[in-house]
C-alpha cells in the first residue's frame, strides 16, 4: 500500500506524504521511479534537486559565458538522477552532453526525463559497469568540458587514478575538467556518510571497527563497508590529477571563482562554522604565503583544471 499520493494540479505535479506537500514539473512515472531509488523519504530532495545542485555549477558557467565561449560538448560523470544533466542542457554555451551512470535505475530516470522534458542537447545516456569506464567508448579528446560532481570519492581507491586518467583522456587540449563538491579526505571531519573525524584518513579494518564502536554503521558488514562505490574514504586534490597520462594540466579554480570566497558561500552550512571560517582565513594566508592551493584544506574540492597539452599521440 503506497504511504503517498500525486495530484496532478496544471502542468505540475504535488506530491504527498502524510501532511506535506511538494511541487514538482516531473510526471508522475519520474515521481515514482525517484521514489523506487531513493525510497518516500529521500524523494522529496531529487525533485528540487536541480535548484541545490546548480550552485555548485553556477561560477563554471558564468566563467565560460564571460569568454564567450559557444557548442561546447560536455561529459557528465555520473548522472545520478538527471537534476545536473537538466541543468548543463539549459546552459546556452552548451551544444551536445554525454552522461552515463553505473546505476540501472538511475539511467532510466534519466532517459525518462531526456523523452518527457524534452532534453535536446543530450545525446547520449548510457548505463556502463564500473569495470567499462575504465575504458569509456567516447573518442579521445573529443570534449571542451568534463564534470565529475560528487562521484570521485566513490570510486575505487586501489585504482581510482585511472578512472581519472580516462576522464582527462577524453578531455580536449585546451578543455577543462571540474571537480565539483567533492568531499575532502584532508578534512579532519568525514561529513558525506559516515560522520566521524579522521575516519578516511584510516585503515579500512580499523576505520570498520571505530565506526561500529561508535554505532555508525550498525547493520552495515564489512564487505558492504568496503565494497566499490562507498563513499567514506573520500577524496584528495592529488586525486584528481593525472597519473598515467603524460599531460601538462593548470590548476584554474581561482580564475573560474572556486577560490576562498566560494568557500565563503557554502560554508553558512558547516557544522561549527564559528570556529570554523577563522582557521580557514588562517590557512588561506598560509596559501598564498607558501603557494598551496587552499583546496587541500577544504571540507570540500571544487577545482578546476585545464588540459594545456598532451604528450600521447
Amino acid at each position: 500500500m503506497n504511504n503517498y499520493k500525486i495530484e496532478d494540479v496544471g502542468n505540475k505535479r504535488i506530491l504527498i506524504i502524510g501532511d506535506k506537500k511538494y511541487e514538482t514539473i516531473y510526471s508522475k512515472k519520474i515521481i515514482e521511479l525517484i521514489i523506487a531509488r531513493k525510497g518516500l523519504s529521500r524523494a522529496p530532495e531529487y525533485l528540487l534537486h536541480k535548484e541545490k545542485r546548480s550552485y555548485f555549477f553556477l561560477p563554471l558557467f558564468n566563467y565560460l559565458n564571460s569568454k564567450g565561449l559557444k557548442n561546447l560538448k560536455l561529459l557528465e560523470i555520473g548522472c545520478s538522477a538527471g537534476q545536473s544533466t537538466e541543468f548543463f542542457n539549459e546552459q546556452s554555451c552548451i551544444d551536445e552532453v554525454y552522461t552515463f551512470d553505473i546505476d540501472k535505475q538511475f539511467v532510466e530516470i534519466v532517459k525518462t526525463k531526456a523523452q518527457e522534458l524534452g532534453l535536446q542537447k543530450v545525446k547520449s545516456i548510457d548505463c556502463f559497469s564500473m569495470r567499462e569506464t575504465l575504458n569509456l567508448p567516447y573518442p579521445d579528446d573529443y570534449f571542451d568540458l568534463v564534470i565529475v560532481p560528487a562521484v570521485l570519492e566513490h570510486l575505487p581507491i586501489e585504482n581510482r587514478h585511472m578512472y581519472v586518467d580516462e576522464y582527462y583522456r577524453k578531455l580536449k587540449t585546451g578543455g577543462v575538467i571540474c571537480f565539483l563538491d567533492t568531499p575532502n579526505r584532508n578534512y579532519l571531519l568525514e561529513s558525506h556518510s559516515i560522520g566521524l573525524p579522521f575516519i578516511s584518513k584510516l585503515g579500512v579494518q580499523t576505520a570498520y571497527i571505530y565506526a561500529k564502536l561508535f554505532g555508525k554503521i550498525r547493520n552495515v558488514d564489512f564487505p558492504e563497508f568496503v565494497r566499490a562505490g562507498t563513499g567514506w574514504r573520500n577524496a584528495t586534490y592529488y586525486e584528481c590529477l593525472p597519473k598515467t597520462l603524460a599531460a601538462d594540466i593548470n590548476d584554474i579554480s581561482e580564475e573560474v571563482g572556486y577560490g576562498y570566497k566560494f568557500f565563503n558561500g557554502i560554508s553558512r552550512s558547516l557544522k561549527f562554522k564559528i570556529f570554523i571560517k577563522p582557521f580557514f582565513r588562517l590557512l588561506r594566508f598560509f596559501s598564498t604565503l607558501l603557494k598551496f592551493p587552499i583546496s587541500f584544506f577544504l571540507p570540500n574540492l571544487n577545482v578546476i583544471f585545464k588540459k594545456i597539452s598532451s604528450y600521447e599521440k
